[in-house]
């Protein structure tokens, strides 16, 4: 049990969770179970571990994670065809060391923002900067700042992390000017800080969506140079539990 004057001492130096702790480490050396060294190296373990688990909470909530998705609690049996290993070495977080990059392509469902959640996730235990957006978020924080000529502001945001992930990109038909705005995004990052992006529609059809062919192409010539295409395959995790029947199973595929 500790004594009030260490309480004090404790709180003074802003050791909370040791106090915590401490009254159980201090069992532990009394019954002679501990060294002296051994009690104390314990006991900032204690303080280490909770102030370690608190700035990746605090990181995972700055980055747009609500609920930390990880590889773990990923369902990799449902559709096997997902490249697991290439998950796994993004995961290593060595292609936000080298400032590159990876993009998911695949239909709704099939696992893309678990993943690229769960390797943004992984980046922040490993000390890295992370935020998630989806790419309407991106461009409406864009478009409003510009309009209140905090442009530069709004774009540091964008910049600043390590790891950009931008989820739904050309998922539909967006505004005119957004590709310009996410272009100045891309150009800024290219090879200085690290992006991972999902869409569920093909590359081709990009410049479409972005209503400006040019604009797109000089997005993708930058995204591609230095990223990792992985392709997502096989069925809808959110139906699997529904009887779908020969059309409706027609048209999910």
């Amino acid at each position: 049990m500790n004594t009030p004057q260490l309480d004090t001492l404790l709180k003074q130096l802003r050791l909370n969770s040791m106090a915590t702790t401490l009254g159980v480490r201090l069992q532990e050396a009394a019954g002679g179970r501990l060294t002296h060294a051994e009690f104390l190296e314990l006991a900032l373990q204690d303080e280490v571990s909770v102030r370690r688990q608190r700035k990746v909470a605090n990181r995972s909530r700055a980055a747009g994670f609500r609920v930390p998705k990880t590889l773990d609690t990923f369902d990799w049996h449902f559709n096997p065809q997902i490249p697991r290993k290439e998950i796994y070495d993004l995961a290593s977080c060595q292609f936000i060391r080298d400032a590159t990059g990876a993009i998911f392509l695949g239909a709704p469902g099939l696992g893309k923002t678990h993943c690229a959640q769960a390797i943004g996730y992984e980046a922040i235990k490993q000390g890295y900067r992370v935020l998630c957006r989806s790419i309407f978020d991106l461009v409406r924080d864009l478009i409003a700042e510009e309009a209140l000529e905090e442009k530069e502001l709004a774009l540091r945001q964008y910049l600043k992390p390590d790891l950009l992930i931008i989820e739904d990109f050309a998922g539909k038909q967006l505004p005119k000017h957004s590709g310009e705005y996410l272009l100045e995004v891309v150009m800024r990052r290219y090879e200085n800080r690290s992006m991972l992006i999902t869409s569920n529609r093909p590359l081709e059809e990009w410049g479409k969506l972005f209503q400006d062919v040019p604009v797109a192409s000089a997005i993708l010539d930058r995204l591609l140079h230095h990223s990792r295409i992985i392709t997502f395959a096989g069925r809808s995790y959110r139906t699997k539990d529904l009887d779908l029947g020969g059309d409706a199973a027609e048209l999910r595929s």
